[in-house]
C-alpha cells in the first residue's frame, strides 16, 4: 500500500492509503468536499512515490528462451488454478459499496434534490461520470413516472370529492328540504377536491417540475 495525499484547488487537503495498478490509481478519486476530480494529481504523486523499476532481462542482452508449443487444430485453455482473478479496486476513505451508494443516490433523488449534486455524490463514491450520469437519468425517470401516477390519483380523487355537493344538493330537491349548513360542508370538499384536481393535472402533465420528496405529494 502507498500513501497518497492530494491537495485539490479548492484547498480541501485529503489522503489514503492505495495500491497501485500498473502504476497507477485503480479507481478515479474526487475532492470530498467540491468533488473535483483528483485522479491525475493521485497518479503523479504515486509517481514519485514508486521507485523506479529495475531493469530487465531484456535491457540488459540476456537472451530469452522462448518454448515453442506443438501445433494442435484445439487450442489449449489455461486451467481454472491459471485463470487470472480480477482485482476489486479498493474503497476510499470516506466510499461506501456501489449498492448502499446507488441506494442512496436514488433516495436522495426521491428527497428533490437536484440531479447535478446527486451525480457529483456518485463521482465522489468511485463512480465515473458516464455511469453517474446514466443512473442519475434513469432515477429521475422513475421519480417522474412516480410523480406522474400520485398526479392521476389525485385527479381521481378531486373529481369524486367535486361530486360530493352535486350529489347533496340533488338528495335535498329530492326531499325537499335544504340543510344549509350540510351543504356549506360539502361545498368546501367540493372545493377542495377541484385543487386537488388542479395540483393532479399538473403532476400528471409536467412531473418533473415537482419538488419536495415524492413520498409527501
Amino acid at each position: 500500500m502507498i500513501p497518497v495525499k492530494i491537495q485539490c484547488g479548492c484547498g480541501q487537503r485529503y489522503a489514503f492509503d492505495v495500491e497501485p495498478v500498473d502504476g497507477r490509481l485503480p479507481s478515479a478519486v474526487a475532492c470530498p468536499v467540491c468533488g473535483a476530480d483528483g485522479t491525475a494529481a493521485g497518479n503523479a504523486a504515486i509517481a514519485q512515490s514508486v521507485p523506479a523499476q529495475p531493469t530487465t532481462a531484456a535491457s540488459r542482452g540476456t537472451p530469452l528462451r522462448v518454448a515453442v508449443a506443438a501445433h494442435s487444430d484445439h487450442p489449449v485453455l489455461p486451467t481454472a488454478s491459471e485463470q487470472p482473478v480480477p482485482r476489486r479496486s479498493p474503497r476510499l476513505p470516506g466510499q461506501v459499496e456501489r449498492p448502499q451508494a446507488e441506494h442512496e443516490a436514488r433516495a436522495k433523488i426521491s428527497w428533490g434534490d437536484p440531479p447535478e449534486e446527486v451525480t457529483k455524490y456518485l463521482m465522489i463514491q468511485g463512480f465515473s461520470a458516464q455511469e453517474a450520469s446514466t443512473l442519475v437519468r434513469e432515477m429521475f425517470q422513475e421519480r417522474a413516472a412516480t410523480i406522474r401516477t400520485n398526479g392521476i390519483k389525485k385527479i381521481l380523487m378531486g373529481i369524486a370529492m367535486m361530486c360530493v355537493p352535486i350529489i347533496a344538493f340533488v338528495i335535498f330537491m329530492s326531499i325537499g328540504v335544504i340543510y344549509t349548513k350540510i351543504l356549506a360542508v360539502t361545498i368546501m370538499v367540493g372545493c377542495w377536491g377541484l385543487w386537488t384536481l388542479i395540483k393532479g393535472s399538473f403532476m400528471a402533465v409536467a412531473p418533473k417540475s415537482e419538488s419536495g420528496d415524492v413520498a409527501e405529494q
